[in-house]
Parts: structure tokens; C-alpha cells; sequence
């Protein structure tokens, strides 16, 4: 096993793309894939799950990555012992974060940027998750820092929250729609529309919230057709099969023109829409709490 291999490996997943890594170490993409694809028989096992526009880390890629990222420290440690310089170099560290998926997370990228400014040698791993398994996954150490929804984080005092981006729910429906020209709306202004909603499996925090608003304030969701994602949701909408929901956080600012319909913000008190920063307080590494220190500047 080459190291040159386990560093290339390194990049693909803390890049979470081959075509950045290939730019990133300047080797061709063919290439890149190949070297990797030769790793994987090497171990005996797939490191990568690889999707049309995505490429996410096997479990055993996760921990594969770990000790390969260990080795590599290791190994820079051994060809800089004899330098010449008053302090080490800081060794290349690995931050595992879990963020909710089709949330529009600039700011997030924009802290990680910042972060990386201080601490060159610093590398993300990025794994997109549902609100509960942030949770999860936070408690089993599986991540070590998480962009989650603040509802799932009332219950218990064994994290550190801050506030990260404000969030709320809005309601999507077609540009002819009578609604349409208002600034928000209520739940009780629609009781008698039909929605598109999310299937549970795949969004179950908007399903619950929605079911459980409608409830508050007196009748039942009325629901014609279930979709997998958002895209197809508002696609639906443009046809005029019905209205749906979704978070502020969703919406990048083009949803509407690429859609050709009207987003309406819905009245709400419910900060606990918010999405929050969160660690583990059994975490102690400064690395940590530095990072969820810059998570708190404006």
C-alpha cells in the first residue's frame, strides 16, 4: 500500500467529490479513481458509496479514514523530526460533521472557510443526516459536531447549543393561487386547501410539525399526493396538484423562479424551527469548542 494512495484517499473523502480532489493534488480524475478503486481490492472492501451527483464514505470508509489520516501524521512527524523550526507543525485533524440535507447551508461553509484560515491543516468530513440521526450520532461520537433542527435538542442537557441560523416554516403554491398575493398566512387560512407532503420516511420533522399545527388549530391536513424530495414537491406545485410546505432554510432564493411558483412565510412563535450548532460535552478537545466558538459570530 503506497501512502501516496492513502493520501489521495484522504482527499476524496474530506472533498466529498474526486473531480475537487484531482484539482486539489493536481492528478487527473481517471487517475484518481483508478488509484482508489485499486485501494478498495487491496482492503477487501468498498470505502466509497458512489451516487450520479454524490460520493459519500462507507462505515468501513469512515474508518478506514481515521487511521489513515493517523498514519499520514505520523509519517510527517517522521520526515520533519530533524527540521530546524522552533514548533511542529500542527498535524492534519479530522472534524466529522453531520448537517441536515436540502437546507440551504452557506453560512455553514462559510465558517468552515473562516476555521480553515486558522487551522490550515484542518480537513472536514461532511455527511449529510435526518434530524434524529444527528442526534444519534452525536451521542455515539460518530460526529463531532452538528447543523441540526432545535426541536430534537429540548430534551436533554448533554450538548452545547448555540442559535445558527433562524428558520421558520413557509407554505409553496402556485403564482394564480388566491393566497398568493399575501405577505403570511395562517394554518387556519388554509383550512380548506390540499397539500403535498413530504413521505414521512424521508422528511418526518415537517410531517409531524405540519399534522401537529393543523391539529392546534382545530381541523386535519388535507393530503392528495406524497413525494420523496422538495423537488418534486414543488414541481407538483407548478401543476397546481396542491400547496406544500417548506423550512426558510430550504430556499436558496431561487426556488421560486426555478419553479414558477409563490413561497408565503406562515405565521409562527416556534423558535424551536431554528437550526442550532451542537457538540457533545463529553468533547472536550479545544478544537471543538474553537470551532463552535466562531459558530456564534454574526
Amino acid at each position: 500500500m503506497k501512502l501516496s494512495t492513502l493520501t489521495y484517499f484522504r482527499e476524496v473523502a474530506t472533498e466529498g467529490s474526486f473531480t475537487k480532489a484531482a484539482q486539489k493534488i493536481y492528478i487527473s480524475q481517471p487517475t484518481l479513481s483508478r488509484r482508489i478503486q485499486e485501494l478498495e481490492k487491496e482492503v477487501g472492501t468498498k470505502l466509497f458509496i458512489r451516487r450520479t451527483h454524490s460520493l459519500e464514505l462507507t462505515a468501513a470508509g469512515e474508518q478506514f479514514l481515521i487511521k489513515a489520516n493517523d498514519i499520514l501524521n505520523q509519517v510527517d512527524q517522521l520526515t520533519h523530526m530533524f527540521d530546524e523550526q522552533l514548533e511542529p507543525n500542527e498535524p492534519t485533524r479530522l472534524i466529522k460533521i453531520g448537517y441536515l440535507s436540502n437546507f440551504n447551508l452557506k453560512k455553514m461553509y462559510q465558517v468552515m472557510a473562516q476555521f480553515k484560515e486558522r487551522h490550515p491543516n484542518i480537513k472536514f468530513l461532511l455527511k449529510q443526516d435526518n434530524p434524529m440521526n444527528l442526534v444519534d450520532g452525536l451521542a455515539a461520537e460518530e460526529y463531532d459536531f452538528v447543523f441540526d433542527l432545535a426541536t430534537y435538542f429540548q430534551q436533554t442537557a448533554a450538548y452545547e447549543t448555540t442559535t445558527f441560523q433562524n428558520n421558520y416554516l413557509q407554505v409553496a403554491m402556485p403564482l394564480n393561487h388566491p393566497l398568493s398575493d399575501q405577505k403570511q398566512l395562517s394554518f387556519s387560512d388554509m383550512s380548506q386547501e390540499t397539500f403535498i407532503l413530504l413521505e414521512r420516511q424521508h422528511s418526518p420533522i415537517i410531517v409531524d410539525y405540519v399534522v401537529s399545527q393543523f391539529i392546534k388549530h382545530g381541523f386535519n391536513v388535507k393530503a392528495t399526493t406524497y413525494v420523496k424530495n422538495l423537488d418534486e414537491g414543488l414541481a407538483n406545485v407548478s401543476l397546481g396538484e396542491g400547496l406544500a410546505f417548506l423550512y426558510s432554510g430550504m430556499d436558496d432564493g431561487t426556488l421560486e423562479e426555478k419553479y414558477a411558483i409563490k413561497i408565503v412565510d406562515l405565521e409562527s412563535d416556534d423558535s424551536n424551527q431554528n437550526i442550532i450548532a451542537a457538540f457533545n460535552h463529553k468533547n472536550t478537545d479545544p478544537i471543538i469548542r474553537e470551532f463552535f466558538e466562531i459558530t456564534k459570530e454574526p
